[in-house]
């Protein structure tokens, strides 16, 4: 004899229809409050919104090096420009060391200092060294160019005095340019 099954076929149909309801259902929490911590920390951030004390790229820019948009270049000579603004000398260094290639950093209790960077929107063969340092006021970043001035081979030392724009005598060959 075959053993017969203690369940219908009724009964079966019944328990199939619960499981496959049961399945299909997904469990929906209640929003939280508009006002709570939870909302705050659990909703999205859209991209296009800055961390706080991440500084904006500005339109100016020195030797590659896009200024933040709160700064403003104070001085620009050929080998150092100086920067100024009323930002944090933190946020200044952050927004640096993600525009710069350099090997390491020093970070004093008064200066945050990029020596030997590279400026990733600069010049390759140009090397830097970017010092930040806090104002009452804000920060200044002082940015100087330490590449050194390349050697023509075969000058003799007076081709060199005149490619300076002097004389051997260390005088300037045209006067007008010193104006």
């Amino acid at each position: 004899m075959t053993p017969r099954s203690c369940v219908s076929p009724a009964n079966a149909r019944v328990a199939l229809a619960a499981l496959l309801l049961c399945a299909s259902c997904q469990r929906q929490t209640a929003p939280a409050p508009a006002g709570s911590a939870l909302a705050a920390a659990s909703a999205p951030r859209p991209v296009d919104h800055l961390a706080p004390d991440e500084l904006a790229a500005g339109t100016a820019d020195v030797w590659g090096l896009t200024i933040p948009r709160d700064m403003r270049i104070e001085h620009r000579f050929p080998e150092i420009a100086y920067v100024v603004g009323p930002v944090k000398a933190d946020a200044l260094a952050n927004y640096v060391r993600d525009r710069v290639v350099v090997s390491h950093v020093e970070i004093g209790a008064g200066r945050t200092i990029f020596p030997n960077a590279h400026i990733k929107g600069g010049s390759r063969d140009h090397v830097y060294e970017l010092d930040v340092i806090p104002e009452p006021s804000g920060s200044r970043l002082e940015i100087q160019d330490l590449t050194p001035v390349k050697v023509v081979p075969g000058l003799s030392d007076e081709e060199r005095w005149r490619q300076a724009g002097l004389t051997p005598q260390g005088r300037p060959l045209d006067m007008k340019k010193f104006e």
